[in-house]
C-alpha cells in the first residue's frame, strides 16, 4: 500500500481559483492560491510515473507550465489568461513516486502590454528542487475576462 500525502485545506481545484482546466483535473493536479503567485500541486499516484516509477516529465512540465502562467496573470492590471508562446525545462533529479508530492511557484521577471517572461520552480515534498523551467506567455482574452 502506498503512502497517502495530505494536501493542506487551502488547495482548491483549478476551476475554485480561476477557470476550468479539465487538464489539470484529469491529474488531480490542485491549487493553493495564498500566497501569490500560487503554488500548483499533486499527490503522486500510479498514473502520474514513467516506466521507471518516477514523476513523468510531462506532469512536471504541466505543473511548471501553469505555474509560470499563473504567476504571469497575478500582476496583469486586465486579469486577462494567457498561453505558452515558448517553454525551455531543466530536469534536475527524478521527480519522485507514488506517496510523494510535488509543488511548483511560478514568478514573473518581465511584462510587457503583450507578452509575459517567467521562471519556475518544481519542489518535492522534502523541499528539493526538481525542476526549473522559464517561458514566455502571450495575455489573450477569453471568454469571461475582465478585459475589454
Amino acid at each position: 500500500m502506498t503512502k497517502q500525502v495530505s494536501l493542506p485545506s487551502k488547495a482548491v481545484r483549478y476551476a475554485e481559483y480561476r477557470v476550468e482546466v479539465p487538464f489539470l483535473d484529469h491529474l488531480d493536479i490542485l491549487v493553493e492560491p495564498e500566497p501569490e503567485p500560487p503554488c500548483l500541486v499533486v499527490d503522486l499516484e500510479r498514473k502520474h510515473l514513467n516506466g521507471a516509477e518516477q514523476a513523468h516529465g510531462g506532469l512536471m512540465m504541466t505543473l511548471l507550465d501553469m505555474a509560470m502562467a499563473a504567476a504571469a496573470r497575478t500582476t496583469d492590471s486586465k486579469k486577462r489568461s494567457c498561453v505558452t508562446v515558448e517553454m525551455k525545462t531543466n530536469f534536475l533529479r527524478p521527480g519522485g513516486g507514488s506517496g510523494g508530492r510535488l509543488s511548483a511557484r511560478g514568478k514573473l521577471r518581465y511584462a510587457s502590454k503583450t507578452l509575459a517572461f517567467c521562471e519556475g520552480d518544481l519542489v518535492d515534498d522534502q523541499g528539493r528542487l526538481v525542476a526549473t523551467a522559464s517561458g514566455i506567455f502571450k495575455f489573450v482574452n477569453l471568454p469571461g475576462d475582465d478585459a475589454p
